[in-house]
């Protein structure tokens, strides 16, 4: 089973005026990288990827197993890229072991891993400050943490090993007071068995605190689902652009609050939204753009946390499905009850001054183009574009000053429309390319050539076990399960 790219990101930079990109893209534990001069790399190397296989079991008649322990070294997955705004860096995020991971790009798109740092809870989003001096990390748990791109190099030397060895030499030295001579109740005697026992097992070890450098920021009572980190320019001459933090929860709100040092307070709330919010866009006029399990798209000035207009998405998906005769079945007899979630929102980076966004949502394979009309005319929608697969994520690459190409990453495994029935026929291609040309976007076949080995890369690579299968299944399509059930407790 070809693994897809559940995520994709593009670092357009300049070589001697020339535009230049590299691509990377996550597929399962692997990233994967291709540049714009056909340098390409793999990280971890193949070589140092290695998996260890269980042993072969002696033949025994069948019967009830018991799972002890996981003998097969599973690598954890990516779940989030991040590219720095210098393009020096690449943050990701690994599922399983909740890592922010950074790495440093070199001139050949090489990746070297300069650090990882597991959180206590997963991170279900992060950003940059715009500075690239700092991650801000997103969780499951509602908190928002700040950590440094860059660790320090006396991160993890804050415990000395005498530190260690005195909490381990008290551990040892619990001793229940009472006896077997002192004890004669039965009760009495069970209560001391449980201590005996207890004590030869050690004392029940309390979660290790972070022990690199970290910040609490903030925090909301729901699952964090997006997070975004802008700074803006007040206008005066004398005063320094004020930053924000915007996060999205699965509570239905989009709260704004003050960047750090003063992330704690709360500026302000943009209320609108009925079910939950899944993703958060800031167009290059300063609109947000806001999704999630709603019929709608909401557009804000959020700096006065005023609603502008709702753009009907559902309608959008679902007038897609009755033009395509392979889903429109899946619609045929239940219009009403045909729900969306919203999984990615993309700015475009054009060189005109029009507020354009992309639109996914979780198991729909095309694209819905929005033309913004901001505060002065109302939006517009554009054309769909039709996928050979559901989206994945999308990002942009620049082959030259004046244009942009869309680069698609599409599931190859699932039917399209569907999360869970696989395809028949599976197909190496996992990417599909789009450029902007007299006013629509249409497939450009000249990137075909040119990132085909990234496309095909790993066409013979395969998902190891189920275990590793429903991991990388979880990661493509997760946002459908925010979605709160009838009657369930908040």
């Amino acid at each position: 089973m070809a693994l897809p790219y559940q995520c994709i990101q593009a670092c357009n930079r300049s070589a001697n005026g020339t535009p230049d990109w590299i691509l990377f893209g996550a597929r399962g534990s692997k990233l994967v990288a291709q540049s714009s001069s056909g340098a390409t790399s793999v990280w971890p190397a193949e070589e140092n990827y290695k998996i260890v296989k269980e042993p072969d079991e002696p033949q025994e008649p069948p019967g009830k197993k018991i799972k002890l322990s996981h003998t097969v070294d599973q690598p954890s997955n990516f779940s989030t890229i991040v590219i720095s705004s210098n393009k020096k860096y690449l943050v990701a995020v690994t599922a399983e072991d909740k890592c922010i991971r950074v790495y440093q790009i070199d001139s050949d798109c090489h990746l070297h891993q300069l650090s990882q740092r597991c959180m206590a809870r997963r991170p279900s989003a992060i950003a940059l400050a715009p500075d690239d001096s700092t991650i801000l990390s997103a969780d499951k748990f509602g908190d928002v943490y700040a950590v440094p791109l860059l660790q320090p190099p006396e991160d993890g030397q804050n415990r000395t090993p005498g530190s260690e060895q005195s909490e381990t030499t008290a551990q040892k030295q619990f001793v229940p007071s009472a006896s077997v001579f002192t004890v004669h109740s039965g009760r009495n005697r069970k209560v001391l068995e449980e201590q005996i026992k207890q004590a030869s097992k050690g004392q029940l070890k309390t979660k290790e605190p972070l022990k690199f450098k970290h910040d609490l920021l903030l925090g909301h009572v729901s699952m964090l689902t997006d997070i975004a980190y802008t700074t803006v320019d007040t206008g005066g001459e004398e005063e320094t652009p004020r930053s924000y933090i915007l996060t999205a929860d699965r509570d239905e709100h989009v709260r704004i609050s003050r960047g750090p040092p003063q992330a704690h307070i709360i500026e302000g709330f943009c209320h609108g939204h009925e079910e939950f919010v899944s993703r958060l866009c800031l167009t290059k006029s300063g609109l947000l753009v806001s999704g999630g399990g709603d019929a709608h798209l909401l557009v804000w000035d959020w700096l006065n946390y005023r609603l502008l207009e709702k753009l009907g998405i559902r309608d959008a998906v679902l007038g897609f499905f009755k033009t395509q005769a392979e889903l429109a079945s899946m619609v045929s007899g239940n219009e009403d009850g045909f729900k969306i979630a919203v999984s990615g929102i993309w700015s475009v980076p054009q060189h005109h001054p029009e507020n354009e966004i992309l639109v996914a949502c979780e198991g729909v394979p095309a694209l819905f183009n929005f033309r913004l009309g901001g505060k002065q005319k109302p939006s517009t929608i554009g054309e769909v574009i039709p996928l050979s697969g559901n989206a994945l994520d999308v990002t942009f690459i620049c082959p030259s000053k004046e244009t942009r190409t869309a680069v698609v990453s599409v599931d190859n495994l699932h039917k399209p429309g569907s999360t869970t029935e696989t395809r028949e026929d599976l197909g190496p291609y996992r990417l599909q390319y789009f450029s902007y040309q007299d006013g629509k976007w249409g497939a450009d076949p000249t990137m075909d050539a040119t990132l085909e080995w990234f496309s095909r890369r790993g066409a013979d690579d395969s998902a190891r076990n189920d275990d590793a299968k429903k991991a990388i299944r979880d990661i493509l399509y997760g946002v459908q399960n925010l979605r709160k059930q009838a009657g369930a407790e908040d």
